[in-house]
């Protein structure tokens, strides 16, 4: 589910977004699988990094990228049982989206609001800042989830 309305972004209709990758044709993609462990957040951005530098990305687009991609790998390290987690880049209509499935469909991510001296629980509310979307959606066929955010893409 989106976490912004459709009105403030009037060229893109966020209810779509969740299962875009299934019905709209990419411009391009890139995936990779890392294990459940602290040490992926780290491969995690490299892999958004080499990626980005393929694409050619704008310097703004990979730090967004690298910091959603950065959370939603921590998120799920932290938050989940899961022992793997596939992650995906891929590009549509001007958007931008990274992608996390990990094999735990129970906790579904939520924007938080931390007191000032929490040391965490802030990493939804960064995506929600810096994505022009994000939600979560199960995974058919298989177990867990994948949580999702989407960014616009500089013209």
């Amino acid at each position: 589910m989106p976490n912004r309305s459709a009105a403030a972004c009037p060229p893109t209709d966020f209810s779509q977004l969740g299962t875009a990758r299934s019905t709209w044709p990419m411009d391009r993609q890139a995936a990779a699988t890392f294990g459940a462990e602290a040490e992926s957040v780290t491969r995690a951005r490299q892999f958004v990094r080499i990626t980005a530098a393929m694409w050619r990305l704008r310097p703004e687009t990979l730090a967004d990228t690298e910091l959603c991609m950065s959370e939603l790998v921590g998120n799920a390290v932290r938050h989940t049982s899961s022992r793997r987690l596939h992650c995906r880049l891929w590009s549509a209509r001007g958007l931008l989206f990274v992608e996390v499935d990990d094999e735990d469909g129970e906790d579904i991510p939520q924007v938080e609001q931390p007191a000032e001296d929490d040391e965490c629980g802030r990493g939804m509310l960064l995506i929600d800042t810096f994505a022009a979307a994000w939600g979560s959606l199960p995974r058919p066929g298989h177990e867990g989830k994948t949580v999702w955010a989407a960014l616009r893409l500089p013209r």
